[in-house]
């Protein structure tokens, strides 16, 4: 009995900050893990990844993060040692990541982001600001930060969105739909329920969502009723 509570016992300890169910990895916030290698042995991800959500870690701007590896000891390696492997990944990221959908920075909205703009990469998702004050403030608050963002993108491709029916369902936009913004692009959903469908396939939703757009005839209003 005391052989089976003790193997109990450090199987939980050496999950600690590794959130996974037999059903799948725990809800995670942001961007889902953008891309297709491990970020600490750089192989290839199969079918068999260990999707992982980081929690408790001692940096608490990681918690939250999903992140995709090779292998469970990969994922042990990169939750002891994140700061190892975090600059290469976040720089695969930045360089994965569609065209910046801002042309502002994100704190300092009247400044307009140029080829020196500063790049910051919290939860899978780039922001980009005009200096590295606005940096330090983005980490003071990075959860508003980015609701602040996710709105503004709304905002800017609201008025053009093309699609009539969600993206995961398959039924009409209606007065409950509910907006996601993944990979730098409003997606329209049915309902609050689909937005974890596209935060899981973002490339999916968005290629539904595009095609919609490409199928529309010219002149046609927006999903929202305005032209």
């Amino acid at each position: 009995m005391r052989t089976r509570l003790a193997l109990a016992f450090a199987a939980l300890v050496a999950s600690a900050g590794l959130a996974m169910t037999a059903a799948g990895p725990a809800t995670f916030s942001g961007e889902a893990y953008p891309l297709d290698t491990c970020p600490v042995s750089g192989e290839k991800l199969g079918k068999d990844a260990k999707v992982v959500v980081l929690e408790g870690m001692k940096d608490k701007t990681l918690d939250g993060t999903q992140v995709k590896f090779c292998c469970g000891k990969c994922a042990a390696s990169f939750k002891s040692e994140p700061e190892k492997y975090l600059p290469k990944m976040n720089d695969a990221i930045i360089k994965a990541s569609p065209a910046y959908p801002l042309k502002t920075c994100l704190v300092m909205h009247d400044d307009a982001l140029d080829a020196d703009a500063k790049t910051v990469v919290w939860q899978n998702r780039v922001y980009k600001f005009c200096c590295g004050k606005c940096i330090n403030k983005f980490k003071s608050d990075p959860a508003k930060y980015a609701a602040d963002y996710e709105k503004q993108v709304v905002a800017a491709q609201k008025a053009s969105y093309k699609a009539t029916t969600c993206p995961i369902s398959g039924k009409p936009l209606g007065d409950g739909a509910a907006d996601v913004v993944v990979n730098c692009t409003l997606v329209r959903t049915c309902c609050p329920g689909c937005v974890d469908g596209v935060k899981a396939d973002p490339k999916a939703a968005i290629a539904k969502v595009s095609g919609a757009a490409a199928a529309a005839p010219a002149g046609a209003p927006a999903a929202d009723g305005k032209k």
